[in-house]
């Protein structure tokens, strides 16, 4: 999506750059931020909710579960249309860089919970900082680790092109 001078986005608007703080504020925003603040705000207090309220209408906390999964799909839909503005090589080192952050992410997902099955955290004593207890389920565990692995990925790959 071009703004209303025609420039492409660039990745460093949403905080991979030496951009203002405003100019990123306002980048990231356009590059679906809104929708990744909904999920932020709706999958902790509606955990907590249907934690507490289990008394409620089926339906009811189907709708409060399915909120930050909505939300979810939006983000990625914008960050979709983001990219999509981008000129070539800035659209195939973003894409390759959230490949990267999303295909990490997988991994530590699936690997995560074997090596807590395992016995690795108890056997290093690392259970006093409970990453035994990772909340790999959570979406905005799950959207807050995959933009910090893209953005590792992203300073990895754009090394290439400098």
């Amino acid at each position: 999506m071009k703004d209303m001078n025609n420039r492409p986005n660039l990745p460093e608007e949403i905080g991979f750059g030496k951009l203002t703080l405003w100019s990123s504020w306002r980048g990231s925003m356009k590059a679906g931020a809104a929708w990744m603040f909904v999920v932020y705000l709706s999958d902790i207090p509606g955990a907590w909710l249907l934690d507490h309220h289990q008394d409620w209408p089926l339906i009811l906390r189907i709708l409060i579960a399915l909120v930050p999964l909505a939300a979810s799909l939006l983000y990625v839909r914008g960050i979709a249309q983001w990219i999509r503005g981008m000129d070539e090589l800035h659209r195939r080192v973003t894409l390759a860089a959230f490949l990267f952050g999303t295909t990490l992410y997988l991994v530590f997902n699936t690997g995560w919970p074997l090596l807590v099955r395992a016995g690795l955290f108890t056997a290093l004593n690392l259970t006093r900082w409970h990453l035994d207890q990772m909340p790999f389920f959570n979406c905005t565990f799950t959207i807050c680790l995959t933009y910090i692995f893209s953005g590792l990925g992203y300073s990895l790959i754009n090394r290439r092109y400098q």
